[in-house]
């Protein structure tokens, strides 16, 4: 029997008559098992750029790390250390807080004491624009110093004479004596928190209207206590009507320059308005 080609056909074999061969089992050969898994592609242009950073960023860690350890290491452990005044110096105390200060009020007229003395020679006059106001300058030992915080200001050691427009905000023009009276007192105030000893007591010396234009004095005296001898010092504070805020003149004489007391009757004696 052949087939449509003319080969002649074999005779099949069906699976069930065919000898029963066991199928043999391949096994890879142990250098096969060993071999390495096979490498994976190589990584695109953006993974590249993301590893050369991470092993950048790795080395620079290093470097820091090594870098810290060798600037703080040391032969000898690390110590705190305190900051000592020098041995010529003292320390400085802090400076004493001040209770708000509460005057007696002021009398309703006391004339300012004449001082005694020729006083000191003038210079002329100070002609305080911004506060509206003239006044006698004084020669030495007076000289004019940094006015601030006032406008302008002459010292002779620890004496000084100053003006200004009353500080703080425009109180407005008082209309009546009282008005005036309350309002220097308050000046007064400000000029014992600011410009006199601590720890003083304090007493009204003058109480009376200006001289010239419109407004009012007041004198008083402070005294204290330092290394076991009493100090004292005679001060005045006037204030003027202008035509802005009301101009203020202070002016504090301590008694290690008696001398100079007398000018204290020369300053309220010039003092007007512009």
């Amino acid at each position: 029997m052949a087939d449509e080609l003319g080969t002649p056909a074999r005779p099949s074999a069906r699976s069930y008559d065919a000898p029963t061969t066991p199928i043999p089992v391949y096994r890879p050969p142990a250098e096969a098992e060993a071999a390495p898994a096979p490498t994976p592609p190589p990584p695109s242009s953006g993974n590249r750029a993301r590893v050369l950073w991470t092993v950048f960023a790795t080395l620079v860690t290093v470097a820091a790390v090594v870098f810290a350890f060798s600037a703080f290491s040391s032969d000898e452990p690390v110590r705190e250390v305190a900051v000592l005044p020098a041995a010529d110096s003292a320390p400085t105390a802090p400076a004493p807080t001040r209770t708000p200060l509460t005057l007696p009020a002021p009398p309703v007229r006391k004339v300012l004491a004449t001082y005694p003395g020729a006083g000191t020679p003038t210079a002329g006059l100070v002609d305080d624009r911004r506060s509206g106001i003239v006044y006698a300058a004084f020669a030495a030992p007076w000289k004019r110093v940094e006015p601030a915080p006032f406008q302008f200001r002459q010292r002779a050691g620890q004496a000084v004479i100053a003006s200004a427009p009353i500080p703080g905000a425009d109180p407005g023009t008082p209309k009546t004596p009282a008005q005036w009276r309350a309002l220097t007192a308050r000046a007064a105030r400000w000029t014992v928190a600011r410009f006199q000893p601590g720890e003083a007591t304090f007493q009204w010396t003058a109480s009376q209207r200006t001289r010239h234009g419109t407004g009012w004095l007041l004198g008083y005296r402070v005294a204290w206590e330092t290394g076991g001898r009493r100090r004292t010092a005679e001060a005045v504070v006037v204030l003027m009507k202008t035509e802005g805020k009301p101009a203020m003149l202070f002016a504090s004489v301590p008694d290690s320059r008696n001398e100079l007391r007398k000018d204290l009757n020369v300053l309220v004696e010039t003092l007007r308005p512009r």
